[in-house]
């Protein structure tokens, strides 16, 4: 109850604010983007190419303050700041947003896309619009999605090419159902750790290992404690821009139409980016020493085997039927 309070007094302070600043001019519009990576992440810099863009074709009369870092809550809050108005975008990771739109769920599964161009076959077509949709239910608007890198498995013990090679290894993954239950299936024990945990905990034996992109492994410095890299691809979770409904329809159907169009041209910047970041980083890691492990089609089709019960268990039949039609876009 005291969390609900303190939310509500947030966004109470947040819509005031607001609202004195969009007073103050009668022909700008100043709104503000919450993240929670920091100012240099690829991520946040298609954040601020986003802002940039809106500033420079609305000819300065729309402006988007980005503010980095968590300044303005982690992503759940910031998410609920936009319900309520006192947020105008903020941009969070799919397994924030699939509690506004359990669709997303669907969205989020291992091993369930074939690569990059798969995923943004989902992301930009009808699925992901309708996905997006499901979000006005909770007074949000889905703005654009944002690649977020394929996660793939770090150890520090060997190299993984089937599940039984996960037997018994512990791996820090984020504290959610799905992922704690895919290491089940995997044959590993899922440790549910908060991330800036991660380096001590394997460096100490907590844990065995991890995963994320290729990207946060090099930045982040994994590479130290856990030389060996598996490229299993089991999750591709897609971020996104979210925008208050409240703000988005407070707009014309014109300056609507600006922001989506500049956020899709900063999402297309960013896919770009980004690959050329793991093609980098993954040289970094060679370079390092680092033991990098790409499966064959027969090891990679064990891996989707072990999980394919989570298919069932995790999702309802509308979900199911969102699943069906992203693995038809394969063929």
């Amino acid at each position: 109850m005291k969390k609900v309070l303190t939310t509500l007094a947030a966004a109470t302070v947040a819509i005031a604010a607001f609202s004195q600043i969009a007073s103050a001019s009668d022909d700008s519009i100043l709104l503000r983007l919450a993240n929670s990576h920091n100012a240099e992440h690829i991520t946040s810099q298609a954040c601020q190419m986003f802002a940039d863009l809106v500033n420079e074709r609305s000819e300065g009369r729309i402006t988007i303050e980005c503010h980095f870092a968590g300044e303005l809550g982690d992503e759940r809050s910031t998410i609920e700041q936009c319900q309520f108005g006192g947020l105008d975008f903020t941009r969070v990771s799919s397994g924030a947003a699939a509690e506004f739109a359990p669709l997303m769920n669907a969205m989020q599964m291992p091993y369930l896309y074939d690569d990059v161009d798969h995923l943004f076959e989902v992301m930009d077509g009808e699925i992901g619009q309708e996905v997006f949709d499901t979000l006005e239910d909770n007074n949000l608007v889905g703005i654009t999605y944002i690649h977020p890198g394929s996660r793939n498995f770090f150890n520090a013990k060997k190299e993984i090419h089937t599940p039984a090679d996960m037997a018994g290894m512990k791996i820090r993954v984020s504290e959610s159902d799905l992922m704690l239950n895919l290491m089940d299936n995997l044959g590993a024990a899922g440790v549910g750790l908060p991330f800036n945990d991660t380096y001590s905990s394997i460096q100490s034996g907590v844990v065995d290992g991890a995963e994320n992109n290729m990207t946060s492994y090099i930045e982040m410095s994994f590479y130290e404690v856990a030389p060996y890299w598996t490229y299993d691809g089991h999750s591709y979770m897609p971020d996104m821009i979210l925008a208050s409904k409240q703000t988005f329809d407070g707009l014309s159907e014109e300056d609507q139409q600006l922001i989506k169009d500049c956020a899709h041209e900063a999402e297309v910047w960013h896919k770009e980016a980004w690959e050329e970041s793991e093609e980098k980083n993954a040289k970094i890691a060679e370079e390092k020493g680092c033991t990098l492990t790409t499966l064959t089609d027969e090891e990679m089709q064990q891996f989707k085997d072990a999980v394919a019960p989570m298919y069932e268990s995790f999702l309802n039949d509308e979900q199911k039927a969102i699943v069906e039609r992203i693995q038809a876009l394969r063929q």
